[in-house]
Formats: C-alpha cells, structure tokens, sequence
C-alpha cells in the first residue's frame, strides 16, 4: 500500500489536524473505492459497519487482495508512526503515558470491547498501540453528536471513499470544533486523510445526512492503547468544553 508523501502539515486550529487530498495511492484508491463492500445493520457510530473480527471482514481481506494490503499496511510499526509523528509536540505535553517510543502491537478490541469505558485486563503495557480498522458507511438520518473519542484513543485517521458533492450529499461533514464557539468544516472528498490526536480538545461532529445519492463510505483507523492517555493540565478545559458539548447538542 502506497500512501502520500506530501508532508503532514499540522493546522493548530481548532485543535491540531492534518488534511491530506489524494491519500492513497490512485490505483489503489480506485481499486478500494469500486470494492467498497455493503455494510450490514450493526454496532459502531454509523450503524453500518464492518469491524476486524467480523466473519464478513475476514472474507472480505480474503477475497480482495486491495483491501488486505490495506489492512496489512493499518497493522504496522510504521503505520502507528505516521499517525503519532506530526504530533509528537502535543503528545509530549498532554499525554500521561510516555509514547516516545509507541510500540505496535496485533490485538482485536472487539465491538463489546468497543463499548466499554474501560478495558479488562489485556496484558499490553500503556505504550504498547493496536490499530482499529473500521469500515463505515452513512446512510441518511446519520450523524454524531460533538465529542471526542475514547481516551485510550491516541490518534484517529478519516479516509473518505466517497464525494459529498458528487454523491448530491445534503449534511454528512466533518466539524472541528472550538471551545469558543468556531468551527472548520470538512467535506467528504475522494481519497480525502483526516488525522488527528485524541486530545482532549478534539471536539468534532458530523451534520446530520439529510439526503444523498450514495452512502457515505469511509474507513476509520484508531491507533490506541489498552489504558486512558489523556488527562487535561489545563485549568478549566474540561469545564469548557462540557459547556461547549452540552450547548451543541441543545
């Protein structure tokens, strides 16, 4: 799998984020997009998913050489890498667990697991990271409320398989928000890469899918650990941004 090499220049505002057109590699892009499967009912922020450990995700890798490469290429040393290195600043100084030096390391966070607050007992040391592959699609009436993203969660990656534009898309956009009541929007774009820390900042949402011509399809890639890693050390963040959450979703 072959990805960009257009450096990962980190936006500050609202909270830092890297947007990347043209991601992945066209053939690969393409060859992704055309075999994007039809996810059924089930758990995840959609409704529609399929996660590692599904019997349908499984025959779909066997079945797709183009979505296993990806897959292989998501469950990697340097994949972790490329997620964490932009914000290796930020890591430093809002982590409480040293990812310095970020481990990779093979595990399945099962959809109960998913669920959970916490997890049990996993036997991973804190800085020892697993990767969630998730695919995803929007079907209208689908939306996310603002939030962030669990707090063993040290990075989160976005690659659109689908245009908001092209497929006549009413809502369905990424929002960045900040404390203060601004925004930056998203659209889904072909082979557009969000990327971002899970900081405590992170506060995002998706606007409601009013209609559209086709789902929204895209993968979600979480690179995470087995314990929380983030704690505010700035007086009154957390405070404000309960303010911030709890006057979005009204």
């Amino acid at each position: 799998m072959q990805a960009s090499s257009a450096p990962m220049t980190v936006r500050d505002w609202p909270f830092p984020h890297v947007t990347i057109d043209g991601y992945l590699d066209a053939g690969e892009y393409e060859a992704l997009r055309r075999l994007f499967p039809t996810c059924p009912p089930n758990s995840g922020p959609t409704g529609y998913s399929h996660f590692w450990g599904d019997a349908d995700f499984d025959a779909l890798l066997d079945a797709e050489p183009a979505w296993r490469r990806f897959f292989d290429w998501t469950q990697s040393q340097a994949f972790v890498d490329i997620c964490l290195a932009p914000f290796a600043d930020t890591i430093a100084r809002e982590a409480v667990v040293d990812l310095s030096h970020p481990r990779f390391v093979s595990h399945i966070e099962t959809r109960r697991d998913k669920e959970q607050r916490y997890l049990g007992k996993t036997g991973l040391a804190p800085d020892q990271l697993f990767v969630r592959t998730d695919i995803l699609q929007g079907n209208v009436g689908y939306d996310r409320r603002a939030h962030v993203d669990h707090r063993r969660r040290a990075a989160t990656m976005l690659i659109y398989l689908c245009d908001g534009d092209e497929d006549e898309m009413v809502g369905g956009d990424l929002i960045l928000h900040a404390v203060d009541g601004e925004s930056v929007t998203i659209r889904p774009r072909h082979n557009r890469m969000v990327l971002f820390p899970c900081v405590n900042s992170s506060l995002h949402s998706v606007s409601r899918i009013e209609s559209q011509r086709h789902p929204r399809n895209y993968v979600q890639l979480t690179v995470s650990s087995s314990v929380d890693l983030w704690e505010s050390e700035r007086p009154g963040l957390r405070q404000a941004l309960g303010r911030r959450m709890r006057a979005l979703v009204g």
